[in-house]
């Protein structure tokens, strides 16, 4: 059982490290296009590189954040219907789309890998100014659903020992929880 709670530990260590990531990358962007504007318009030199850096930050901040979403319950949910159920019911849709996330992620990640490999082995560079390699944004993508897969696999190891999730926002959660005179305090 320790090994079991160690991979479990270690799928949302994974996540957790990726999304610090993931705002270090915010971080860098924002610094990336705020000096782009200041030497276009302040130095009217504009530079040739920022906008592919900052587009190569972006897709590996978007992706590696995946894992970290899943595991803090912010991905988008579609709940009108199922938000409705009883509790074993929201679990087996939950359960569901747990399953859902982990087949589509080995999937990507299959496809991506060979991609990948593909980029790397042909050499293949992007169509701008610095002429990237390829590999550089799509191992994002790789890293990325294989955290979301993990992720997904360990949130569906630990579901049946949970409560049945609560698939309303945090703004009906607040409402419901307040009687109805005291909406307006």
């Amino acid at each position: 059982m320790t090994a079991s709670r160690g991979a479990l530990r270690l799928a949302d260590g994974l996540s957790l490290i990726a999304a610090r990531l993931s705002e270090v990358g915010i971080v860098a962007m924002t610094m990336l296009l705020t000096y782009e504007v200041v030497a276009r318009y302040v130095f009217r030199a504009p530079t040739h590189w920022t906008s592919d850096v900052a587009t190569t930050v972006m897709i590996w901040l978007t992706f590696l954040a995946m894992g970290y979403c899943l595991r803090d319950g912010h991905m988008i949910r579609i709940t009108a219907v199922i938000g409705q159920l009883p509790p074993a019911g929201r679990k087996a849709a939950e359960a569901l789309s747990l399953v859902a996330i982990l087949g589509f992620s080995i999937f990507v990640l299959w496809v991506a890998t060979g991609s990948m490999l593909d980029s790397i082995a042909f050499g293949r560079r992007q169509p701008s100014m610095l002429r990237m390699p390829t590999w550089i944004a799509e191992l994002p993508i790789v890293l990325g659903f294989a955290i979301l897969a993990l992720q997904a696999l360990a949130d569906l190891i630990r579901l049946p020992g949970r409560p049945a999730p609560d698939f309303a926002s945090s703004a009906e959660q607040e409402l419901s929880h307040n009687a109805p005179g005291e909406a307006g305090r």
